[in-house]
């Protein structure tokens, strides 16, 4: 088989349960910082920062090692300024960190309560770029290398035959701000100044339709990501999710939606509670991809008919769990869906230090159908 029947193989495969049918074989989307060390395993995490293009090569070998992987390898970029899309400065690996620590965020909340106002007035857009260059980010490190992200694509596609599933990844407005204040004082200007709180929100929310509906439109993507974590009944009563999180979910996931796109859902901690909520959008229209805290069972009873979801397996399971435990975990998920409008997938990113036999393990188990 050429490696274009294999890219055409993958994305129907993928399509196919992101459309809630029952594929060839169960698809597979496995991805994270430790796919350096199966083809270089004497490589540390501060490879991603120090040699970048040299780490990217080394995953590609990784992948290359894994055909049963259906999805693509991350592209490094801009490790310094990974933590601009959080509004928080970013600690790294052989910098400030020890060689072979994962990078941090630093969450420093410089955006004060005044800044509710510059939002409103002048747009989150002017505010966002204000608000990175306190934080000391540059212009000129905030650019994306487009040409070698090009290239990389175009290598992932004629070279690996995987698919680039996301166009583009919004992290949503209640997160962002959350971010941006500091969780701790963001969760206070719930409750001192929600009015203003709202009124951001609306602004953000609808920068992002505009920007999501060009981006689909050029771009033509399988989905848009929407990245959530703090929005959840962890943080919030259903009675605050429903004023401050799910309108805005809500609003930018019809505008991916109507555009032609899925939502990828990235659903970082617990949701539970919030899951009937997300039955108000359009049937198959979307993916939930939880990070193993989200109770999988009851992701499946609630929206397992409704929307593609992925699993699960848990970044402790993988990391620290034998073969035979992520094996079993793995067959489990397949029997729960059935093979039907499923994804196997870890909880949010595959650990650092999983052991090649556990990943195998999880291929295994949803490979046999």
């Amino acid at each position: 088989m050429t490696v274009e029947e294999l890219y055409n193989q993958r994305l129907q495969r993928l399509k196919t349960a992101m459309d809630l049918g029952k594929p060839d074989r169960v698809p597979i989307q496995l991805s994270g910082p430790n796919f350096i060390y199966y083809s270089e395993p004497e490589a540390t995490l501060s490879d991603y920062v120090l040699r970048p293009q040299w780490a990217d090569e080394a995953v590609f070998r990784s992948f290359a090692m894994l055909p049963e992987i259906d999805t693509a390898p991350g592209i490094t970029t801009n490790m310094r300024a990974r933590g601009a899309m959080w509004f928080s400065k970013t600690k790294l690996p052989g910098i400030e960190l020890p060689a072979d620590a994962l990078w941090q965020y630093d969450e420093l909340g410089m955006m004060t309560e005044e800044d509710y106002d510059t939002i409103i007035n002048k747009g989150w857009s002017v505010f966002s770029k204000e608000l990175l260059a306190r934080l000391g980010y540059t212009e000129e490190e905030l650019q994306p290398d487009l040409e070698y992200i090009e290239k990389m694509q175009k290598r992932i596609r004629e070279e690996l035959g995987r698919v680039i599933i996301n166009g583009a990844q919004f992290i949503m407005p209640f997160e962002i701000l959350s971010a941006a204040r500091s969780l701790a004082k963001f969760m206070r200007d719930l409750y001192r100044m929600p009015d203003k709180v709202t009124a951001a929100l609306d602004v953000i929310a609808e920068e992002y339709v505009a920007s999501i509906q060009t981006i689909v439109r050029e771009k033509k993507p399988l989905g848009i990501f929407s990245g959530n974590a703090r929005g959840g009944c962890q943080f919030l009563s259903l009675k605050r999710f429903e004023k401050f999180v799910w309108p805005y979910i809500k609003k930018t996931s019809m505008a991916i939606i109507d555009a032609g796109a899925k939502v990828w859902f990235h659903m970082d901690a617990k949701w539970d509670e919030n899951l009937p909520y997300f039955l108000d959008l359009p049937k198959a229209s979307c993916v939930f991809d939880p990070d193993s805290l989200t109770d999988i069972v009851k992701i499946k009873e609630v929206l397992g008919d409704h929307m593609c979801i992925t699993g699960d397996v848990p970044p402790a399971l993988l990391e620290l769990g034998t073969p035979e435990e992520n094996y079993n975990y793995a067959r489990k998920l397949v029997e729960l869906f059935e093979g039907k409008g499923f994804i196997m997938s870890s909880g949010c990113s595959v650990p650092p230090r999983t052991p090649l036999e556990n990943i195998k393990a999880v291929i295994a188990a949803a490979v046999e159908g």
